[in-house]
């Protein structure tokens, strides 16, 4: 990938070399390094303000609580029995992700993986699948990232995506658990 990346960088530069335009690139290129420090900057307030937030309720229990009210519904939900490792580390994921701390959920989905994957086995299983696609759809309760992204571009109400955040990432994790298990009853059948 980073030989494309150069690959179109220097075609860019050749480019504009040919045709006179490179004064045009250099302004281009100092303005643009000047407006990303600008956002990593107005960025770095919104993660340390929302990572205080999740360590205050982390904390106060809440990510603990809900591991433990995830926990029923995703023994429910697996339709066949799990290692409690993997339990752990499921509820762990989500309950990570469910606050928007996805940085930090990472290490909890590759450990449930790993527990998920049986050793030898080349073909992922059903519940590998269905964590997989929970974790890529995750329903995000507080959505840190876009928030943080709001608050920099300066928006009047940056909280404002808070429900149909919600709501989007509820239908499609909905969906993508409805999708695993039609799939998981057809291979059962066929």
């Amino acid at each position: 990938m980073n030989a494309v990346l150069c690959f179109m960088l220097l075609g860019g530069v050749i480019y504009a070399g040919l045709h006179g335009n490179m004064e045009a690139v250099s302004q281009a290129a100092l303005a643009g390094g000047t407006d990303a420090l600008r956002l990593v900057l107005d960025l770095m307030g919104g993660f340390l303000f929302f990572g205080g937030v999740i360590r205050l309720l982390e904390d106060a229990g809440v990510v603990s609580a809900l591991v433990r009210v995830l926990h029923r519904p995703l023994g429910w939900l697996f339709s066949e029995p799990l290692e409690q490792e993997a339990m752990e580390a499921i509820t762990e994921n989500l309950a990570a992700n469910m606050l928007g701390v996805s940085n930090a959920a990472t290490p909890m989905g590759i450990r449930a993986a790993k527990a998920l994957n049986r050793a030898g086995q080349n073909t992922p299983t059903a519940a590998l699948c269905l964590f997989l696609v929970i974790n890529a759809t995750s329903v995000q309760l507080v959505p840190t990232t876009v928030l943080s992204l709001r608050y920099a571009a300066g928006s009047a109400q940056p909280e404002s995506i808070l429900l149909p955040s919600l709501a989007a990432s509820g239908v499609s994790t909905g969906l993508g658990i409805l999708l695993c298990k039609l799939i998981e009853s057809r291979r059962r059948r066929g």
